[in-house]
């Protein structure tokens, strides 16, 4: 049986949400999540991250089926998160006002022990499996971000990276070019969680340093809590989580 529980909040000083999260439980055995980190305005960023979220939703949805083979859900997300891209991108050329609106993209499909996921820009997804010891977070996707490429050059680290002043400079995002190159994610999930979140998540409440809340979240509820822990830290960004729990 598969549970998902997801939640967003404002933060403390954004004056408005860009971010989106959508999920379905279609049977005992499958599963979708959805988390989605707009940019490009107030209104722009807010209206890629929707409907980014809606049209990868609705095609998972509706290819999520009993008979879909476990071989065919690479393809299934990569056309889902293509047909985003290519509907957010032509809202911006129709609307000089959303010209340059974009966002990132998490998307994660649970089918069977299979795992899939696919993403484009600094929104994550952690793996706790459940053990003997207490579950530790693994972070499966890389960044798609100046950070990032900063890191992997050695000229900052980890920690420094939480405060550099281009943290939230992406260097892929769905919506801004005519088509968009999602890295994809495959591997065995038997039994745990998985978290999905934005960066305004895991820069002020860092996954790792709150294992406990992830893997006892039993409800929308338990998952604020971890909200919370980022606004008691700043909550300097919008703020968006969705736990998977198998």
């Amino acid at each position: 049986m598969i549970k998902i529980y997801g939640g967003t909040d404002r933060g403390r000083v954004r004056a408005t949400n860009q971010d989106t999260y959508a999920y379905k439980v279609v049977d005992d055995e499958t599963a979708f999540a959805i988390v989605c980190d707009g940019m490009g305005g107030e209104k722009g960023g807010h209206i890629a991250s929707a409907k980014a979220a809606e049209v990868i939703g609705q095609a998972l949805a509706r290819g999520l089926t009993p008979q879909l083979p476990a071989g065919s859900v690479k393809s299934l997300l990569i056309s889902a998160a293509a047909a985003a891209n290519a509907v957010v991108y032509e809202m911006g050329c129709r609307d000089e006002s959303l010209d340059g609106m974009g966002t990132t993209v998490m998307a994660a499909v649970i089918k069977g022990d299979l795992l899939c996921a696919v993403h484009a820009g600094d929104s994550r997804l952690y793996l706790f499996e459940d053990g003997e010891e207490s579950s530790t977070a693994q972070r499966l996707t890389r960044d798609h971000s100046v950070v990032q490429l900063l890191i992997d050059s050695g000229e900052i680290s980890e920690q420094e990276a939480r405060n550099h002043p281009k943290r939230n400079y992406i260097t892929r995002a769905l919506g801004v070019e005519r088509s968009i190159e999602v890295e994809y994610t495959e591997r065995t999930f038997h039994k745990g969680r998985l978290l999905l979140c934005s960066d305004g998540l895991y820069n002020y409440a860092p996954p790792e340093e709150h294992s406990a809340l992830i893997t006892t979240c039993a409800s929308d509820q338990d998952l604020f809590l971890l909200i919370d822990e980022a606004n008691k830290a700043g909550g300097a960004d919008n703020i968006t989580a969705v736990i998977v729990a198998k």
